[in-house]
């Protein structure tokens, strides 16, 4: 009876039964799903005490100097980070200097302020954090960056996290804080590739030279930044949020109503571009890995984290280093000065480093791959090749192309007035803009330059 009674009430107030249900469910999962980030925080913290009992070389505790963007994610980072990442450093035993950042720009002035004695630099951010701090780290102490650099991924986007810890990343994110922050802890390094951007300077052109960007990720121009941008405007969307980006475009995408080569809605840009190489007697003046101080700072590196009885063998790899280092006058590649041209008519455009790329492009001569993509003519044919861009880059490539040192200079501004259609006015273009490592800059002639293993960082 008592259960015929329950069910009665349950079917007489089945609204009210429904809503029970849901919270609930929604109770029980938050219960389960909070015991197993304690149990997976407790897991790390154990790990982290392990590496604090264990005792420095030559009794020196590390210094690590955070730089925090409390702003990134919505600001949520700073909460994060606080909860996932800093007991995992403070556990570890070092000493650990947080400094956060108060406007856009800040991290460059703090990176060329901080104390000369600091072992690694940690960024707790997004990809935007990233790419201000190695710029003022390299402005400040040489494009060959020495001192360990750590990515916590805190931000909105953080393609270099996603490649450093791949694993982790698919599968939460807090396990992915976590494991980059550990990776600090235990202090595994790899060297990475990054690329320094210079803005071209011609005779009309009267204002100063301005410094280099540096970047570790990839330059977008086109469809695809756009559609990201336009993304995060229907944030409300959730994850439908990259497909309505393709249906409700607005105005500003690199679309051509009217089907001309010469449109003002697609991007035309000549290119100037040389080949990679691994090295040789011409551009070893160019590359700071090349450079007899790097060769240096191998051995002595190499020396400093050997055991006593490695110490035999350190005249034998001084030598050897020596030897490589002489090798590159002597060799010479006639393919390594020269400079190709080549005029391009798209919508989009994306330099992407070794970093990112996918293993079938990589190579051992170091370079920047440049992803064309295709001419979206008209506004349907945004749907099918948007899609390819937004799931992968690579599936709507029409042609790539591998370089050293690429210049990049638009011709926007050069195309005739008599072959632009009234019907382009219509699409009311706005002011263009390319993203370095997701962060906008004014669209001008840019000169891009890799720079092979120039950045050491933090990895498993």
């Amino acid at each position: 009876m008592k259960m015929s009674n329950l069910f009665k009430t349950l079917r007489n107030h089945w609204k009210k039964s429904l809503f029970g249900a849901v919270v609930i469910s929604y109770g029980i999962n938050y219960s389960l799903d909070h015991y197993r980030i304690l149990k997976l925080m407790r897991a790390y913290c154990e790990q982290a005490v392990v590496s604090g009992d264990t005792p420095f070389i030559q009794g020196k505790m590390r210094r690590i100097t955070v730089i925090l963007n409390p702003a990134a994610n919505k600001r949520k980072a700073k909460k994060q980070f606080e909860k996932y990442c800093a007991p995992l450093l403070y556990l570890s035993g070092a000493f650990v200097s947080v400094i956060e950042t108060e406007r856009e720009g800040h991290a460059k002035e703090i990176i060329e302020k901080i104390d000369p004695a600091t072992d690694a630099i940690v960024i707790a951010g997004g990809d935007g954090t990233l790419s201000e701090t190695l710029t003022g780290l390299m402005r400040s102490r040489g494009e060959l960056c020495r001192i360990p650099v750590g990515v916590l991924p805190l931000g909105q986007t953080n393609t270099l996290a996603g490649t450093l810890f791949i694993d982790s990343s698919k599968d939460d994110h807090i396990k992915w804080m976590a494991e980059a922050t550990m990776a600090v802890v235990k202090g595994n390094t790899k060297p990475i590739d990054a690329f320094r951007i210079e803005v071209l300077k011609d005779e009309k052109d009267s204002a100063k030279e301005g410094k280099p960007v540096y970047g570790v990720g990839q330059i977008e121009w086109g469809i695809r930044r756009e559609l990201k941008r336009r993304a995060e405007s229907l944030w409300y969307l959730g994850p439908l949020s990259q497909f309505a980006s393709l249906v409700f475009t607005g105005s500003g995408l690199h679309t051509d109503s009217t089907a001309q080569h010469h449109s003002r809605g697609l991007i035309t840009a000549k290119l100037r571009y040389t080949a990679p190489c691994q090295g040789c007697s011409a551009c070893y003046t160019q590359r700071p890995d090349l450079q007899p101080e790097s060769f240096n700072n191998k051995s002595n590196s190499a020396a400093s984290g050997s055991k006593w009885w490695n110490f035999v063998s350190l005249k034998k790899r001084r030598a050897a280093l020596t030897n490589d280092q002489k090798q590159y006058h002597a060799i010479i590649n006639e393919s390594c000065s020269v400079v190709e041209e080549k005029i391009v008519n798209t919508s989009n455009l994306c330099v992407s480093t070794s970093n990112i790329i996918s293993d079938q492009e990589k190579e051992d001569a170091p370079h920047v791959l440049l992803t064309i993509g295709p001419k979206v003519k008209r506004q349907g044919e945004l749907l099918t090749q948007g899609l390819k861009l937004i799931k992968e880059e690579n599936v709507a490539a029409v042609d790539k192309l591998k370089a050293k040192q690429i210049e990049i200079t638009p011709l926007i501004n050069d195309i005739p007035k008599s072959l632009i259609d009234s019907n382009d006015k219509k699409l009311n273009v706005k002011e263009d803009c390319l993203s370095i490592d997701n962060e906008d800059y004014e669209v001008r002639p840019i000169k891009v330059t890799v720079l092979p293993n120039s950045v050491k960082v933090f990895c498993r």
